[in-house]
């Protein structure tokens, strides 16, 4: 984790772990505003307030910078150019329930889909719901880890807005990918008493704070630093006569991460991309 003391000169890193996504904390009484600009902005150039705290900003357009600075007082910031493991783009996937219930299975997928499909034609009679299992590899945590924040990041390759995504942890030490085939066997996974709720808008992202979830995932039995992170997602809403409102992740953009960060100021390492 990188630490830089914030003056009342316009500051931006250079080493950003995503150009789309900026995962960074503020810390500090100082006055601290922020603005997006292509170049450094000129010093008399107005910026937005930010509280001191937790934040994932996603870029607004391409090609330009966070930029940020104390107007009084003191504050730092804190990021990672590198932080925390990926999603598994081979072991994830998604369930599908249709026809009725008559048409199931798991697809380990790139792709995976989240929510309701009264759209497209298949071989079952609509509407088609999906739920998403989504994992790091081992994910170099230990039991005793003191975490200060987890972020689970989600790019989306196709999403409407207004949709509510939920996220719940799959409550195991060892890995499940082999023992989801189908959507019961998914939808049977025991699961996290705690969950984190993230409605979709117009931007690509969705973000979920999971500190609580991974919290309790670190006390599960047998829980170890090759243990995998494991999540249940869905969308807790309905189908829309005749319309696809499915959320799809892109597993294979760099912005979808899990981002985790120790009390101790250190980053949780990515410990590779691939299956767990």
């Amino acid at each position: 984790m990188i630490e830089h003391a914030l003056d009342s000169d316009w500051w931006t890193a250079t080493d950003w772990s995503s150009d789309e996504v900026k995962s960074f904390t503020i810390d500090g009484t100082g006055a601290v505003e922020f603005t997006w600009a292509a170049a450094e902005p000129a010093a008399a150039a107005a910026g937005t307030p930010i509280d001191a705290g937790l934040y994932q900003i996603a870029r607004p357009l391409a090609g330009l910078q966070l930029y940020l600075r104390v107007t009084s007082g003191t504050a730092d910031i804190y990021y990672a150019s590198k932080d925390g493991p990926r999603i598994s783009e081979t072991v994830s996937g998604h369930a599908y329930s249709g026809d009725a219930g008559a048409d199931e299975d798991f697809l380990q997928a790139a792709l995976p889909s989240i929510g309701f499909d009264d759209a497209t034609t298949r071989t079952g009679a609509n509407p088609y719901e999906f739920r998403a299992y989504l994992t790091t590899p081992a994910a170099d945590l230990a039991s005793t880890a003191d975490l200060q924040y987890a972020m689970l990041v989600l790019r989306l390759m196709q999403w409407i807005p207004g949709r509510t995504i939920r996220v719940y942890g799959i409550k195991y030490s060892g890995d499940q990918s082999g023992n989801i085939t189908d959507w019961d066997t998914l939808d049977n996974r025991t699961k996290t008493t705690a969950y984190k709720d993230a409605t979709t808008g117009t931007g690509p992202f969705l973000s979920f704070d999971v500190l609580a979830i991974v919290d309790e995932l670190l006390a599960v039995s047998g829980w170890g630093t090759t243990s995998p992170i494991q999540f249940f997602v869905e969308d807790t809403g309905s189908a829309l006569t005749d319309a696809d409102v499915r959320a799809i992740v892109d597993l294979g953009s760099a912005d979808t991460r899990l981002s985790m960060m120790l009390t101790s100021g250190e980053p949780v390492p990515d410990p590779g991309t691939g299956g767990p």
